[in-house]
């Protein structure tokens, strides 16, 4: 008998038994609402009757049920959820909505508190979703932990039907972000678009997500984004029905816009003509139209898109940039369609070519000026021992700048994807134009070593999806393309270089598959020089001097001139006063007198550089809690480091100069490496290098405001200066002489640096550091 009463209560809760029981309550929440409804309709006050105890003790019995049928998985899975959103949640949040009273005083609080309780519910519901179907979305979604497990293996349907309850568990987020926008701000408008683009990784295949990113986006740019995701979502393999009529709403009102910019375009700035023309030529192509009037339309988009960039001009993130050309696709692959009959298979790839011709035109116009302009500034960029390779590294810092680069690299796997279709519309002229931008980049093998791993330059295939990549997976047309590359989180993390690197490879192999078409379309490639040239006028390449040759040379000229413009005070009449090319900190120097070595920087009269032996001694000393001040200078030269500063950089690991005589004693062999350094950068620019020592590193440290007394410091430095200066002079071809009062001489002769410390005396001993001739 007991045996019996103790399996009855261990029996699994029957799912019916509860769907019906959630189905009751959901049966009461429907009741709360009329009698609110009928109390407003008598002009009385219902919301405190909605947000009762009572009925909120109602709603929150419904969502226990309710999850109950979610997890475990059951039958009624789906429908708990449909239960939760909708009787829980979404009545209450449209029932205030409607009439605007969520947004007066007595109802603001507890509608609010519904919406931050319907936020926190999903973002725990999120993660328990994660763990019952053992997935792994780190770096995906922003609620996530790997709960995959090797001993776990779930079938491929229990798997989609976990992934599809997050994607809508990240939509309901979106939509109580984008409510919650209503009342806390427009800050919130960001949070939802962030879950809807993370609904978009989890299923591609949704349109939902594009529908609900449109709603968000409102009038944005004249409607032209809301339009792009409507589009998308048309677009999708499961589009959602409403984004046709919402589309819809978005083409008429250009319409009615667009009969006052026809009648006096010059009126309007370049900018909102080019939006409202291109909207309404996306509306005019959707159907039946006069050949002659969308052509003039095509032609006229060229003209304001290249007036909006006039000047050197940015008016458009690139984002929207990549919006408009992925439209611009999106309408060409309708009229491309088979069956279709219209005159649209002749307009709309024209309407593609036209904006990529005119993309292509600005880019080289304003590529070739950054590239050859004088005002670059090359000081974020280390020496490295490769010239070639360094050209290119700056090269590709100015390219980077160029936002149009991602639409174009759109455009040209879209060339190669449907180039059978489109093959009698790319005219010569239209490949000249674009060999001329592949000339203006970096050799192809120097991008290589930059991607490494990204791009297979024997198969010219891209292996990591970039950024543009990602917002237009699920468009058909790049379907084949998309099958190829790893997304996130799958693909590694690249640094605004390596994507750039990765996307000239990207149209580099553009021009090659045109290159290998027969018959060619008017562009050939050179092999030994990695230049494109134009069959239209068939030049020798062998005899061309290059635009790209021309600006890596002027570009190493330039580079020259400034490192000999910054060095040439350090021959004054009196040299041994003035500051030489490189500054060499020891361990020491960097973690008592951080904040000098940091001003030394920003002087920018001298390179800085810190030795390996430095950042070996300053790890060793970050794991001791006393020791912050190491801590706070890794932290320093992390930062620098990471985003590159042409004043101070880290030794290269060729530079040093071999030292046969041993160290005195272990103590010293770190600064023996560090001597090491000097001998060689002394060397290389046949000049002087300073030692950056501090005068005694315990009684300094006690004397400097910003530094607790070292107690238990254990740096590179135990011995007094006098030692090392015998040291230095036994590994020194010359005799070295000392400026005792190096730091505080240069202090009083440069006036730039008395601005820079102005006011800032932090009681620095004047006798800082000495110099090594």
């Amino acid at each position: 008998m007991v045996e019996q009463v103790i399996n009855k209560v261990r029996e699994p809760p029957n799912p019916k038994k509860i769907y019906r029981a959630a189905l009751e309550l959901s049966h009461q929440c429907d009741n709360v609402l009329k009698s609110t409804q009928i109390l407003d309709e008598t002009n009385k006050f219902s919301f405190p009757e909605l947000f009762s105890p009572d009925n909120a003790a109602i709603r929150d019995k419904l969502r226990t049920y309710a999850e109950r049928l979610i997890i475990p998985s059951s039958q009624f899975s789906r429908k708990g959820e449909d239960l939760i959103w909708k009787k829980v949640f979404y009545d209450v949040i449209t029932s205030c909505r409607a009439t605007k009273a969520h947004l007066s005083s007595p109802a603001k609080l507890p509608y609010r508190a519904h919406l931050m309780s319907a936020v926190g519910y999903y973002q725990h519901l999120l993660l328990k979703l994660q763990q019952q179907y053992h997935l792994n979305l780190c770096g995906v979604v922003d609620f996530a932990h790997d709960f995959s497990s090797s001993d776990t293996q779930v079938p491929d349907a229990i798997l989609e039907e976990g992934i599809s309850a997050v994607h809508r568990c990240l939509l309901y987020l979106g939509d109580l972000a984008r409510y919650q926008a209503e009342t806390e701000g427009i800050n919130y408008k960001s949070i939802s678009a962030r879950f809807y683009h993370q609904a978009l990784l989890i299923c591609p295949k949704e349109g939902r997500p594009h529908n609900q990113l449109g709603t968000l986006a409102g009038i944005n740019y004249e409607g032209l984004e809301a339009a792009y995701h409507y589009m998308k979502c048309l677009s999708s393999k499961i589009p959602f029905p409403g984004a046709g009529d919402n589309l819809k709403g978005i083409f008429n009102k250009t319409v009615s816009v667009s009969k006052d910019v026809m009648c006096s375009p010059e009126s309007y700035p370049p900018t909102r003509r080019f939006l409202i023309c291109f909207l309404l030529l996306a509306d005019k192509l959707s159907g039946p139209v006069s050949m002659s009037e969308v052509d003039q339309l095509v032609r006229g988009l060229g003209g304001d898109f290249a007036d909006c960039y006039t000047d050197n001009r940015q008016p458009f993130p690139p984002a929207l940039v990549l919006k408009i050309v992925t439209m611009a696709i999106m309408l060409a692959e309708n009229a491309l369609a088979p069956g279709v009959d219209t005159v649209q298979p002749k307009l709309i790839p024209a309407l593609v070519i036209e904006l990529m011709t005119t993309i292509l035109t600005v880019t080289i116009q304003q590529l070739g000026e950054k590239l050859s302009s004088p005002d670059n500034q090359f000081q974020s960029l280390q020496i490295s021992g490769n010239v070639e390779e360094e050209r290119s590294v700056v090269m590709l810092h100015v390219i980077s700048t160029q936002s149009l680069l991602l639409p174009l690299k759109i455009l040209g796997d879209w060339i190669k994807a449907r180039h059978q279709l489109i093959a009698q519309d790319l005219t010569g002229t239209f490949w000249a134009q674009f060999g001329d931008l592949l000339n203006l980049f970096p050799h192809t093998r120097d991008l290589e070593r930059i991607v490494k791993e990204g791009f297979s330059q024997s198969q010219q295939q891209q292996k990591i999806a970039l950024p543009e990549d990602v917002a237009l997976r699920g468009l058909a047309p790049l379907s084949t393309l998309h099958s190829q590359l790893e997304f996130p989180p799958m693909s590694p993390d690249l640094n605004l270089l390596d994507e750039f690197a990765l996307r000239l490879l990207c149209l580099k192999s553009v021009g090659q598959f045109a290159a290998q078409l027969r018959p060619r379309p008017g562009l050939q490639y050179d092999l030994n020089s990695d230049l494109y040239s134009s069959l239209l006028a068939k030049p020798q390449v062998r005899s061309m001097i290059t635009d790209r040759e021309r600006t890596m040379k002027a570009m190493a000229h330039r580079r020259l001139q400034s490192e000999i413009k910054g060095l040439e005070y350090s021959v004054s009449a009196n040299q041994y006063d003035s500051l030489s090319p490189f500054l060499v900190p020891v361990t020491s120097t960097v973690c008592l007198h951080l904040r000098t070595v940091k001003l030394l920087v920003a002087t920018q009269r001298s390179v800085i550089i810190i030795p390996k032996q430095v950042i070996q001694d300053l790890d060793s000393l970050k794991k001791s809690r006393e020791n912050h001040y190491a801590r706070d200078a890794i932290k320093y030269f992390e930062s620098m480091f990471k985003n590159g500063n042409w004043w101070l950089r880290g030794q290269g690991d060729q530079e040093f100069m071999s030292v046969k005589e041993p160290a005195p004693s272990p103590e010293m062999a770190g600064f023996l490496s560090v001597l090491s350094c000097c001998l060689y950068l002394a060397n290389k620019s046949q000049g002087i290098v300073t030692l950056l020592v501090p005068d005694d590193a315990v009684s300094a440290a006690k004397n400097h405001k910003n530094c607790n007394a070292p107690n238990n410091y254990t740096g590179s430095l135990p011995v007094g200066r006098e030692t090392l200066m015998e040291l230095a002079k036994s590994l020194r071809y010359q005799s070295p002489r000392v400026a005792l009062e190096f730091y505080s001489k240069w202090l009083m002769s440069n006036s730039m640096w008395k601005d820079l410390v102005a006011g800032q005396n932090d009681g620095t001993d004047s006798s800082l550091v000495f110099k090594i001739i």
